[in-house]
Formats: C-alpha cells, structure tokens, sequence
C-alpha cells in the first residue's frame, strides 16, 4: 500500500489519481494503460521465454513416450496433431517472444497461439477419452493454469483463452460421445482448473499494477521542485514528452502555457528572498490548481517562470483558462510596491495551442510559448499572448537580447 503522506501529494499526478480511483476491473486510462502493458511485457518477457521453452520440451518429451508407449492406450491421431499442428504453433509463438519486431503484438499473437493450441490439445483429450486414454486430459487442466500463470498475457486476455478452451472441450466432448459422467467430471475438473488459476492471475496482475503505479508515482514525487511542490523541469521535459506522443497518437491538441511572475527580482529586493519563497508558493499553489484532469502537467520551469501542459482541452476552456489565471494571481493580493504594472504581484502569459503533425514538433510548441510569453512582456506585463500559427515564430531565434533586458528587470 501507498504510504498516507505520499497519497497525500499524489493529486496532482496521473498514477496518483488512478491509484485513488483503483482499478478493479485490471484497466488504466489509456495513456497509463499502454505505458503499464509496455512494463508488464518488460517484467515478463525472460520468464515467458523461458516458460516456451520448458513447454516446448514437454510436448517433445510427451510425444516420445507416447511413441515408445506410455501404459494406456493412445489414439494415433494424437501424435500426429502433435506434430503438425501444436508443435509448429508453439515454434511460431517462441519466435513470436524472440523477435523485437513482434513484441507489441504479443497479447494478440501469444493469444491466439495459446487459443490454436488449447483448441488442438482439446479435441485430442476428448478423442484419447473416448478411446480410454483418460490420462490426456491432464494436460489439458495444467495447459488452463500454464495460460494463466507462465506465457504472459493479461488478466482478461487469459481468461478468454482459457474459457474458450474449456467451452469447446465441452462441445466436443458432447459431439464426439465422451461417457456423460466422464464428461460432467472432467468439465468440472476444468472449471476449477480456471477458477484457480483466475484467481492466481488475478491477484498478481493487480499487485503488479499498483507496484506500477506507486514506483511511477514515487519516482514523480521524487522529482518535485523542493520550494514549491510542483514537478521540476527535469520531469517536465520527460513528461510533456510522453503526453506529445499520446496526443500525436489520438490526434488531440496540446497547449502549453508559460508564466512568469512580474517585476519579480524587484520584488526580492525590494521584500527579501524569505517574502520571495512564500510568493512564489501561493503562485504556484494557484496555477497547480488548474491541472486537474489526468494528464494536465503544473511544473516550475525555472526562476519565478512556470510551464502548465494541457491535454486535449476543450476550445473554450483553452481559451478562458490563461486569462483566468492571470486574474486569480492578481486576486491573491500579494503586494508588490515596486512593480510599475499594478500595486500586487502579477504575472504575464504566453500561450501555444497545436495538434501534433509532420509540420509541428514539441520544441517548436514550447518555442511558441516562450515567444508569445515575452511578447506579453514587451506590451507591457500582466496581460496573455496567445498563439495558434507557427507563422509568428522564427525557429532558433529567441530575441535574446530582449529577453536578457527583460530578465534583468
């Protein structure tokens, strides 16, 4: 479980608010969701391998026996679906676990292999059954608890597989003439067979997924700027990075919002560094109060400059929310005597809206931003720039010279 204090500091992060919200149903919003599949394929992936592996040598070894002669009689039908079905099957999902290339499908691939190899292993221990080879069908109980425990796939995943397969050993069992009470016996095997490994499966995905969330979340916390509580600018720039993909991916629109404290190396001068401190806190505390969704991103950008990122935001909220903030830092009222804008601390915004494409980067985005903020400065502080169109910023060039004047204000 999560520590209390660090639930306490979690609001303002996406793994903090799914661990709050749970996850009973073994699913994350979808960003956190792709990431923890990628993890969860990471943590798997050797023992999975290895997991073929020893399968891949039971069923060789199976069929050697069954040739030389295992004490019950054997249909010789089994050997050569063995053979040319479940053996080439099992090869392809090794590849399948081996190849780079072939890794992000692996839910999809190690799935069907599993519900191809179920099915064949299915209709031998029915036919080995009927022909009084009962001691088949144990292979199929310890398949339904190797799809749950040893090949990888998720929760859900697992149990579709495995349901499937127990269903169609039914139906076949039924079609085929398996002896009724066999039949009622083994079905039940099976089914407890399933429950169990459900069961198994699902306490360990669930423990997984919140080891997930709470190293994420510790790792974010860890990060956090010392003075103000936000992300600092090293996790800002790994996480804006993700959130750019996603949105390039889902083809939403990302703004980037920067702020800067006005006049503010007056204001340390003029109030001492300790005054310095507790304004920027109450500034930040305001901002950070508009990344409320799931992945909205508050962050010091260094100095009295703060980054808000914002995920898919509705137009009119992309609009309203800088001028608003603009207004609530004015409405905190703390005095600032030496700032020739207004008699209380203020702040100027420059604002970039974009939708991920070919023709804008990240960099570019934020480059808009930083742009659009010191053109707020130049029109003369505690107002808001906002930009949509790359046709306003020249790319590499960051008037520095302006920018060094207006720092030194």
């Amino acid at each position: 479980m999560l520590f209390p204090s660090l639930k306490r500091d979690a609001h303002g992060s996406a793994f903090g608010q799914q661990l709050a919200a749970g996850f009973p149903a073994l699913r994350f919003v979808a960003a956190l969701e792709k990431d923890f599949r990628e993890y969860y394929l990471n943590f798997n992936i050797r023992r999975v391998r290895v997991a073929a592996c020893i399968a891949l040598v039971m069923l060789l070894s199976v069929i050697g026996l069954d040739m030389v002669g295992s004490g019950e009689a054997v249909p010789e039908s089994i050997n050569p679906l063995r053979l040319g079905i479940m053996l080439p099957v099992l090869v392809f999902g090794l590849l399948v676990m081996l190849h780079p290339d072939l890794r992000r499908y692996h839910q999809w691939l190690i799935g069907a292999v599993s519900l191809v190899f179920g099915g064949v292993l299915s209709y031998g221990a029915v036919t080995a059954g009927i022909a009084g080879a009962t001691h088949i069908f144990a292979s199929l109980v310890l398949f339904v608890l190797y799809v749950y425990l040893f090949v990888g796939l998720l929760f859900h995943t697992s149990l579709l597989v495995s349901t499937l397969v127990a269903v169609g050993y039914v139906v076949m069992g039924g079609l085929l003439g398996l002896p009724g009470p066999l039949l009622f016996y083994q079905a039940a095997l099976l089914c407890a067979a399933c429950a169990a490994g459900g069961i198994g499966a699902y306490t360990v995905e669930h423990a997984l997924r919140t080891s997930y969330l709470e190293s994420q979340l510790l790792y974010e916390l860890a990060q956090r700027d010392g003075l103000t509580g936000l992300y600092n600018r090293r996790l800002f720039d790994d996480q804006v990075t993700r959130i750019w993909r996603q949105a390039r991916r889902d083809r939403c629109p990302v703004q980037v919002i920067l702020i800067d404290i006005d006049y503010f190396k007056v204001y340390n001068d003029l109030y001492g560094h300790q005054a310095g401190d507790d304004c920027l806190k109450r500034v930040a505390s305001t901002l950070n109060a508009a990344a409320q969704r799931p992945f909205d991103l508050c962050a010091r950008y260094g100095g009295e400059e703060f980054v808000l990122v914002l995920y898919d935001p509705p137009r009119d909220y992309a609009e309203a929310l800088p001028e608003r903030l603009r207004r609530e830092v004015a409405a905190l009222g703390v005095p600032h005597e030496g700032s020739p804008v207004a008699n209380v601390v203020t702040v100027s915004i420059g604002v970039a809206l974009a939708t991920p494409d070919h023709q804008r980067s990240l960099a570019g985005v934020v480059q808009m931003a930083d742009e659009a903020l010191y053109q707020a400065k130049e029109d003369g502080r505690n107002r808001v720039v906002f930009r949509e169109s790359y046709a306003a910023v020249t790319t590499g060039s960051f008037r520095v010279g302006k920018r060094a004047e207006s720092d030194a204000a």
